[in-house]
């Protein structure tokens, strides 16, 4: 949030909820709750350049590099934001890439910002492309990543309190803008806290900062978190504003000497990208998991070779005629939970503009989630107590009102999700292959450790390579590598059947067979795409075969036959079709996303964490080099697979991540093994 520290509260503002804002001089915001405009009135975008730009010695920083991080503890309107692209843009010797790391607590609809943003029109381009990918529905709180310029421009929003956001991400910062409303204003934001997280989470070969204040606490705060102060001339008629520098911290040791002190984990700690330059990757796995770290490599510049084992991509779960793109709200904030509300946030952007372009087969007609045993309905009434307020995520719905949206009688009430629909997966997996090289018909068995790099060698012994990175992204044969073995007792089958039901089956038991959304109970079905609608699926655990059977057929319409039963008993009995997959899933049910740990260093080095000792005793980590996991989605595919390929990039290409620490170490291969040597479960 832009703010300055001269604006005062009018008498006649009245009291408001925070994040509630009423408009000044026709299109300024102003926060009653802070009492305090977004950005000074009569020239905002010209203190943005000369505070924030101007202060971190923009655009000479940037100049020359790969990557370019700015961090912001406010982002308000995104007028920082878009002064920042500007200056990017117009820069010919620009850093390749910009990456925005944003703090919000109260982020602004789609309409305010953009209402906010009339005041400048040489910013209206940059203005509608942010638009475009902006939400039209509430942002919980969470990371929010945001992908613009065709990949050059990632734009990363941290929705919560800013010393908790930036106290939780390692973002490697290379300047600050330290934005805000005004000490004065907002005194819970500026304390030595937040100095201490920015300070964590800046560029190890140091960083700057800027913000228009100088007040003391903004003084003293920096320069306790190790920041050396300056002050300059403030814009207009301000007096003063405070620059500052964050020195370079000592160079890391290697590896072998290595001691990670920050935290207590240092069996998390990721390994720093070995070439920050263009690599070549190779990507084991032709499913959405592959297909998707494939594209957003590709999109980083990397030249990617996807290696499959079938004759074609999407031969295995990914190749579902439907599949539903529902989002995975919780009662509460655990973490599986806030993992899948950011992916299917990822996922939906990622889906809808490629639906827009004609790439992927998907309709965002909604997902209506009946409550079908007093168990679904507890969790279903705690998720509307926690969302009543945002019905544009989730609403509840009356029986009535659930028949009118289905457009077919249900005789249980539930709840909806307005944004949710389905995804035609092969489509998808498609669409993030369309420039990639794939090498089909090849199965990997082999990564082989060369001096010039990776190498792969195939089952029928021809060699690829060299790679500068390998990611390992399959399923249960993720386990059959080397360097993987150890996860053949992590990594579960889950057999999933679907039915096929053809649209006039539907159409000879319902006077209306328009069936307008998906309907999800403890099966669920879709609206028909070519003449079929889909009905699933069966979980059979620990089944890894894909014959079709009468009996999961059985199975999937008595699923059915509480909620539409004239349907049910119509099917019951006809000889149906349908299709078999394996799913692949993990005992805590999150994937598998991140560097592949080195099993047996693993066991000697942390043999003894059930003792009790700290983390700082302890070496980093240890990886097998340039090697990385992507793999456990089970069902959850599609709200998965999107952002763990983000993050791999993130994480392959030095950039920022699109997930906070905690998030990070829970999706972190090595988390089994380091329970079963907490637990004494595994022994050296």
């Amino acid at each position: 949030m832009t703010a300055r520290d001269h604006d005062v509260i009018g008498e006649n503002d009245a009291p408001a909820k925070a994040g509630a804002i009423t408009w000044r001089d026709g299109d300024v915001p102003f926060s009653p709750h802070f009492g305090d405009v977004y950005y000074n009135p009569k020239d905002g975008l010209a203190e943005t350049h000369y505070v924030f730009v101007d202060g971190n010695n923009l655009p000479t920083a940037w100049q020359g590099k790969d990557n370019f991080t700015i961090g912001e503890t406010g982002f308000g309107t995104g007028l920082n934001f878009l002064a920042a692209w500007q200056c990017w843009a117009q820069d010919p010797d620009r850093s390749k890439r910009l990456h925005f790391v944003s703090v919000e607590k109260y982020p602004l609809s789609r309409d305010d910002m953009i209402r906010a943003h009339r005041s400048w029109p040489e910013l209206a381009d940059l203005s509608e492309q942010l638009g475009d990918v902006w939400p039209h529905e509430t942002m919980l709180p969470g990371i929010h990543r945001f992908i613009l310029a065709d990949g050059a421009i990632s734009l990363t929003l941290l929705i919560g309190d800013a010393i908790d956001c930036w106290s939780g991400y390692s973002g490697a910062i290379d300047c600050w803008f330290l934005d805000g409303f005004a000490p004065s204003r907002n005194p819970d934001m500026w304390q030595p806290s937040l100095f201490s997280a920015l300070a964590a989470a800046s560029n190890p070969a140091g960083a700057t900062l800027a913000t228009f204040t100088a007040a003391r606490i903004a003084r003293d705060g920096l320069e306790s978190a190790g920041f050396e102060v300056s002050k300059r001339k403030g814009f207009a008629y301000k007096r003063d504003m405070i620059t500052a520098n964050l020195l370079a911290r000592q160079p890391e040791l290697s590896d072998d000497e290595a001691r990670y002190e920050i935290a207590d984990d240092p069996w998390f700690h990721l390994p720093g990208a070995t070439k920050t330059k263009a690599k070549t990757v190779a990507v084991i796995g032709g499913g959405m998991a592959g297909a998707a770290c494939a594209s957003a490599l590709h999109q980083r510049d990397c030249k990617v070779v996807l290696f499959e084992q079938h004759r074609d991509l999407a031969q295995a779960a990914s190749g579902n005629p439907i599949g539903m793109l529902e989002p995975y709200l919780t009662v509460d904030h655990a973490i599986m939970g806030r993992f899948y509300e950011a992916g299917y946030r990822f996922s939906h952007r990622m889906v809808k503009r490629l639906a827009d372009q004609g790439k992927v087969e998907a309709d965002f007609c909604g997902v209506l989630d009946l409550a079908t045993s007093p168990r679904k309905r507890e969790r279903l009434d705690g998720l509307i107590a926690r969302l009543h307020d945002k019905p544009d995520l989730v609403r509840a719905m009356t029986s009535d009102e659930a028949s009118n949206m289905l457009g077919i009688p249900v005789p249980m009430d539930g709840v909806f999700y307005p944004s949710a629909g389905w995804v035609h997966p092969p489509s998808f997996v498609r669409a993030l292959t369309e420039d990639i090289e794939c090498q089909l018909a090849t199965c990997i068995s082999e990564i082989i450790d060369s001096p010039d790099g990776k190498r792969l060698r195939s089952n029928d012994g021809r060699e690829f390579g060299p790679f500068d990175t390998v990611v390992i992204a399959g399923a249960l044969e993720t386990a059959n590598l080397a360097q993987t073995s150890w996860l053949s007792d992590h990594l579960n089958p889950v057999r999933g059947q679907i039915t096929y039901c053809p649209t006039d089956a539907l159409a000879e038991t319902y006077v209306s067979a328009n069936m307008r959304c998906v309907l999800s109970y403890k099966g669920y079905i879709t609206p028909q795409r070519d003449g079929m609608h889909v009905i699933g699926a069966t979980f059979g655990r620990d089944d890894a075969k894909t014959d079709l059977r009468e009996s999961d057929h059985a199975f999937n319409i008595r699923q059915l036959s509480k909620i539409l039963p004239a349907l049910s008993e119509h099917l019951s009995g006809k000889a149906l079709d349908g299709r078999a997959a394996v799913r692949t899933t993990t005992a805590d049910h999150l994937p598998l996303i991140g560097p592949a740990p080195d099993f047996d260093r693993y066991l000697s080095c942390y043999h003894d964490i059930d003792k009790g000792k700290k983390g700082a005793r302890y070496i980093r980590a240890p990886y097998h080099k340039d090697v990385y996991i992507c793999t456990g989605f089970g069902a959850r595919g599609l709200i998965g697979a999107p952002l763990a390929a983000e993050i791999l990039a993130s994480e392959i290409c030095a950039m920022p991540l699109p997930l906070e620490k905690s998030l990070m170490d829970a999706i972190h291969p090595a988390r089994f093994v380091i329970r079963g040597l907490k637990r004494r479960q595994i022994t050296t």
